[in-house]
């Protein structure tokens, strides 16, 4: 008979052929999967959704009945209609953000932009079917209602679960720079994921100091605690196959999700949030936007793009005129920019230097404090940023985006290289449309890039970016923007 408390498990890794066994300290396991908790969270919040919708309605229904008035006669059609509508349109988990603040800006904005498009959709149903709609003030009090109860469930829910909920449990097997920089990304990318430690067989032959985590023991020592693991990473060489094999073989008996990683020279900067040393992530399956979000972002382009033109119109004029008066030369300064998939395009903006003709021929010194070449209406222009007003134009054009990885001219160099030797697959980020704003941008990466680490700073907000686009982003972006003002102290 066992003692009480341990479990006997065939030892693994190398040797143990032998038959025998090695009794270990029995690791009671969980109750709950933790992705099949977040599945059931993702389903219990859509039903509070769906109640938080008919409460609303019935709330509004009362307070109108209060005021003497039958325009919501119709309010039990609505009591249906709008939770059925908002059980349709699914409310996407924040994600990819480190930060507390903006996943739940992203996520307030995202219950806006629901309420909203189902309170169109209810009242041009009703309106097809000859049924009177509601007044303006009532669609408004409706969707104000629904997003602060739903506010008020979804942090009573959190509340209330935050004992049980749990992260998940991530193991790398292999020690190095390889499997640390994974370590990190995976740490840094996303607080739902915890790394255990690192596993190795090969201990005496790898330096364990300077790691992100702790290191647990060999690949026996992993499958000895299965049951407190959810995913194990392979971080080896993918060439050796049968190492790779076996590893996998013994692993997957005790833990189901086993997953191998791509080389450190496959590595790309995901960056981190202090701007660490190059190779700290991944950065591979940088894919273009799906046809929809690609669709769903160009008509926001447009649409934005059209409002800040026609705003803007009296400005740009009074700019031009400014310029002209000032200094001889054109008013617009036009200079070929990286667009989506590599091409070059013009880019617009302000002229804010003295016109010299044969600035094309010479080689592209970016802009430092005080720089002679910069006018007295320039240097306006640049530190708000208003120079590039007329980038609108090149959104309209479809050469640019309202946000979005700012464009970079080539053959532009941080240090004594250029960005393309700097961070490898640097041209990655232009699998979308360049931006007049972006996420580095209102990270604090705003400015020229005088060196390399400014280069892979700005490069992994980009790919940060990209991985987690959404139209909700975007208009957080542009909030940020708006409230952080134009310029700032890179701004020059």
């Amino acid at each position: 008979m066992k003692p009480a408390g341990l479990i006997l498990k065939r030892p693994v890794g190398s040797g143990g052929t032998d038959g025998t066994y090695a009794a270990v300290r029995h690791v009671k396991p969980r109750r709950f999967d933790p992705r099949a908790v977040l599945q059931a969270e993702s389903l219990i919040l859509k039903v509070t959704d769906m109640f938080c919708a008919a409460a609303a309605v019935i709330l509004l229904q009362q307070l109108w009945a209060t005021l003497d008035t039958d325009r919501f006669e119709h309010w039990r059609l609505w009591a249906v209609l709008f939770p059925f509508g908002i059980a349709l349109i699914s409310l996407r988990r924040a994600s990819g953000f480190p930060d507390a603040v903006t996943n739940k800006a992203l996520a307030l904005i995202r219950m806006l932009l629901q309420s909203i498009c189902v309170v169109v959709s209810v009242q041009t149903l009703l309106w097809m079917s000859s049924i009177q709609t509601i007044w303006l003030i009532l669609m408004a009090t409706l969707i104000g209602t629904h997003i602060v109860l739903g506010c008020i469930s979804r942090a009573a829910f959190f509340r209330i679960t935050r004992h049980w909920r749990r992260r998940l449990r991530v193991a790398i097997v292999g020690v190095g720079d390889q499997g640390n920089a994974i370590a990190t990304h995976l740490s840094e990318s996303a607080d739902s994921i915890e790394i255990v430690g690192f596993f190795d067989d090969r201990s005496s032959r790898t330096d364990k100091t300077n790691l992100s985590a702790p290191f647990m023991g060999t690949v026996a020592d992993l499958c000895a605690k299965h049951s407190d693991i959810d995913v194990v990473m392979l971080t080896i060489q993918n060439t050796a196959t049968n190492r790779i094999e076996g590893l996998t073989s013994l692993i997957r008996k005790n833990v189901i999700d086993v997953y191998l990683a791509p080389e450190a020279a496959l590595l790309r900067l995901a960056g981190r949030p202090d701007g660490g040393p190059l190779n700290t992530g991944l950065c591979l399956n940088l894919n273009m936007l799906s046809l929809p979000s690609r669709i769903l972002k160009r008509l926001f382009d447009i649409t934005f793009s059209i409002a800040a033109i026609a705003l803007t119109l009296p400005l740009c004029l009074c700019i031009a005129a400014l310029i002209k008066l000032e200094s001889p030369g054109p008013v617009i300064f036009k200079q070929p920019r990286f667009g989506r998939g590599n091409y070059l395009f013009n880019v617009y903006k302000f002229r804010s230097m003295t016109f010299d003709p044969a600035t094309n021929l010479k080689e592209i010194r970016l802009t430092e404090r005080s720089d002679p070449r910069v006018t007295r209406v320039g240097d306006f222009l640049r530190r708000s940023s208003l120079d590039e007003l007329p980038q609108f134009v090149n959104v309209l054009l479809g050469d640019m985006s309202v946000v979005g990885p700012r464009p970079h001219p080539p053959g532009v160099k941080a240090g004594q290289r250029i960005y393309e030797e700097v961070v490898p697959g640097f041209m990655e980020r232009y699998t979308i449309r360049p931006g007049i704003t972006g996420w580095a941008q209102v990270m604090g990466l705003r400015g020229n890039t005088f060196t390399e680490q400014h280069v892979t700073n700005r490069f992994a907000r980009d790919v940060q970016y990209i991985r987690n686009w959404s139209i909700e982003l975007d208009l957080w972006i542009v909030l940020k923007t708006i409230k952080g003002g134009f310029g700032g102290k890179n701004a020059f």
